[in-house]
């Protein structure tokens, strides 16, 4: 079936299910989200420019000036796009540069013609070649012309910032001994008058760049690593700068970014850079520097094509030897248990394991229930009456564990496939890996709970938390394999060895950021945590003993302990060198950081007279999943659906406030969600019924307030409360 009719199918069966509510919401922001955000996006984009590129002419003077040779290869490009190209380099505010161009026999006369009105000129040379050899080639005859200590990648229609150089030169003057430097970047529209789509970069990242070329443009290398390399290999054309980085980084670890727009990339219409699949061969050439990169390491593993995002993820495959020790910490929750256990026994393949129960003091029934089951199911069952120390619980299953491998996993997880536990482990056995998380849904739905933690304002956070996994997000973080700071030891993978050497979970954090501190000691020895986004189980949270961020008493012991965790590791406290300080610090959906409450999409909020008339909580299904409340936002997840209206997606969602002396009423955001009929046990059209409520602090008075949910008229009471 072609993409189009996929595409009419998919649409045909949500209008008919789910009604035109859900049909006309998944439309606007799942099957063609560019409709609904791209001109918001814009608007939010140039006011970033406005605030962060005031002072980009300026300069301070610097000791250390290398030469910096930008190559550039030419092809059949309009005059005026190369003229601005040309240009560029030559406005740059740092002046030890030099622009080797090559002509690959151009077919269009403008081309020489605007090149000859360069010749001759300081700091330019240029070579024009008898006969096309494509890009490898030329860039190659580029780079021989070059006397600079580094060389700096740029195409023939592309445009850098004034300041470009300098902000190289200047990280150059920090640590000398950086060998390879890259930048943030943006897309310039045809005509050269419009930027858009930032891409803000995580600091250096090897599995996401055997994911992606995320580094791309601006590339700046150290000359003689390259010489050695031989540079750009003929046959990757369309991948070679990604080839040629991949080899590269294979040579060196001393990499630095510059987390500012250095670099601005042309979109022409047979550009990769507005269509990905305008060069199919592109995609030949990218598995083929996988492949090798794979073969030249070492390492055991196959490509796989990833359908929509135009990528190949690479599945390492683990020695034969491994033996997976799954540890699992449970009490009480029997069946939740089971249904973990019984879901690994009848999916997981390929891979040997075994469980390890920890258990801290089920009731007598209970444990004989565990005793039972793992005696039937070849399971080591640990039975050790304790207070609830969940570090302490991991540590003990760890040093009964058989296995190289330890993979921790909680009670309340259900596996969904068969190679999960095969993919994480592959990747968990490479020799710099550190921890390895999954990809978490909430259950029945596509629901994101976990892909990686990056640590914001309000601390750790979930990337992508409470969202709907359909749509492609930023730079596809969703959808391939990312390193993150932090992965949740929900479901957490690490060789055994790893896990020792930086001592297991700390057990003074008994409930909370245990994982977090793990995977940032990981960190710390020098690994990289990454997460599986083919390793998909879904998670119900909470199930085992509630929410931290709603009972207060739990509340106040998870700020102590976020307060120690950041007192042992400062350099994670509001930064993280995976998330771009570009980004907001408030969510971690990767929206621009503008530096104010402007970048918070909050929600319309009015003062009430007061509450009368609470509905009978029988008649509705609500939850409240989470609270969080930061500096300067309130945000709200959950869902409400009436149990005697069948056509729920009509009926938006309002949360009441009630405090002391005010009562607020506040507008919500829908959030869509599969299967909801069966989330609430409620027959009705309401996967719109979820949704999510956000709030300036300074819209409401400080203190106390309960919180109510009201849908159609109708209030009901949750029973929980939120302070400011």
């Amino acid at each position: 079936m072609n993409k189009i009719a996929k595409k009419i199918k998919t649409a045909w069966s949500t209008l008919s299910e789910e009604g035109m509510l859900a049909f006309l919401y998944k439309f606007r922001c799942i099957y063609y989200p560019a409709i609904n955000v791209r001109k918001n996006d814009d608007t939010k984009y140039r006011t970033w420019i406005k605030k962060n590129e005031k002072d980009i002419n300026k300069r301070e003077e610097l000791s250390y000036e290398p030469l910096i040779s930008v190559v550039i290869p030419v092809y059949n490009v309009s005059e005026n796009m190369l003229r601005m190209c040309i240009d560029s380099v030559r406005k740059q505010t740092y002046k030890n540069w030099e622009l080797c161009l090559a002509d690959d026999a151009s077919t269009m006369p403008e081309v020489k013609k605007c090149l000859a009105q360069y010749e001759g000129k300081d700091k330019i040379k240029i070579k024009y070649r008898e006969k096309n050899g494509h890009i490898s080639a030329c860039t190659n005859t580029a780079i021989s012309m070059a006397q600079g200590e580094y060389i700096a990648f740029m195409d023939c229609d592309d445009v850098l910032a004034p300041n470009a150089l300098y902000e190289v030169a200047k990280l150059l003057n920090d640590d000398r001994e950086l060998d390879f430097i890259y930048s943030d970047e943006d897309k310039l529209s045809e005509d050269g008058k419009k930027r858009h789509q930032p891409h803000f970069k995580p600091d250096w990242s090897p599995d996401t760049m055997m994911s992606l070329m995320y580094t791309c443009h601006l590339g700046v290398y150290r000359k003689r690593i390259g010489d050695e390399l031989g540079w750009l290999r003929e046959g990757f054309e369309g991948a070679q700068d990604y080839d040629f980085t991949l080899r590269f980084t294979e040579k060196t670890d001393k990499i630095g970014h510059v987390p500012k727009i250095l670099y601005h990339w042309r979109e022409r219409k047979e550009s990769t850079a507005i269509n990905p699949e305008a060069k199919e061969y592109v995609k030949e050439a990218t598995r083929k520097a996988k492949e090798e990169a794979l073969e030249r390491r070492g390492i055991q593993g196959e490509v796989e094509w990833v359908d929509g995002i135009y990528q190949y993820r690479v599945n390492y495959i683990p020695p034969k030897d491994t033996l997976v020790s799954i540890v699992i910490p449970s009490k009480d929750n029997f069946e939740i248990y089971k249904r973990c256990v019984d879901s690994i026994l009848e999916k997981t393949k390929d891979i040997a394991y075994e469980v390890v129960t920890v258990d801290n003091g089920s009731s007598e029934e209970n444990r004989k229930k565990y005793a039972e089951y793992a005696r039937k199911n070849s399971i080591n069952y640990i039975y050790h009456p304790m207070e609830f120390n969940y570090s302490k619980m991991c540590n003990m299953g760890v040093k009964e564990a058989k296995g190289n491998m330890i993979l921790l996993l909680n009670d309340d997880i259900e596996a969904l496939d068969g190679k999960w536990m095969l993919r994480m482990a592959g990747h968990a056995a490479l020799k710099n890996t550190g921890a390895v998380g999954a990809k978490l849904y909430y259950p029945d739905s596509k629901l994101i709970q976990h892909i990686g933690v990056v640590s914001l304002e309000a601390g750790p956070s979930h990337s992508f938390g409470q969202m709907e996994d359909e749509p492609v997000y930023y730079f596809c973080r969703n959808k391939i394999e990312y390193n993150y700071s932090a992965v949740t030891a929900a479901c957490l993978m690490v060789e055994k060895r790893k896990y020792l050497e930086v001592g297991g979970l700390d057990e003074t954090f008994a409930v909370a950021y245990n994982d977090v501190d793990f995977c940032y000691k990981l960190t710390e020895k020098g690994y990289y945590n990454v997460s599986r986004m083919d390793a998909v189980l879904y998670h119900y949270e909470s199930l085992s003993r509630g929410s931290d961020v709603i009972d207060p008493e739990k509340y106040d012991r998870l700020m102590k302990e976020r307060g120690r965790l950041y007192k042992k590791h400062p350099q994670y406290l509001r930064k993280d060198c995976y998330y771009s300080p570009n980004l907001t610090m408030y969510r971690a959906d990767c929206s621009l950081n503008l530096g104010n409450e402007a970048e918070h999409d909050t929600n319309k909020v009015k003062e009430l007279a007061g509450i009368k008339d609470v509905t009978d909580s029988g008649k509705a299904s609500i939850s409240l999943e989470k609270i969080l409340v930061q500096k300067n936002v309130i945000m709200i997840w959950g869902w409400c659906v009436l149990k005697d209206v069948r056509y729920n997606n009509l009926h938006p969602v309002k949360v009441i406030l009630e405090g002391r002396d005010k009562v607020y009423c506040v507008d919500t955001s829908r959030i869509y969600r599969e299967k909801m009929d069966r989330l609430s046990g409620v027959d009705a059209k309401c996967n719109l019924s979820s949704f999510c409520m956000s709030l300036k602090t300074e819209d409401i008075v400080e203190g106390e307030y309960q919180v109510y949910l009201m849908k159609k008229g109708q209030l009901f009471h949750t029973g929980k409360t939120v302070r400011k």
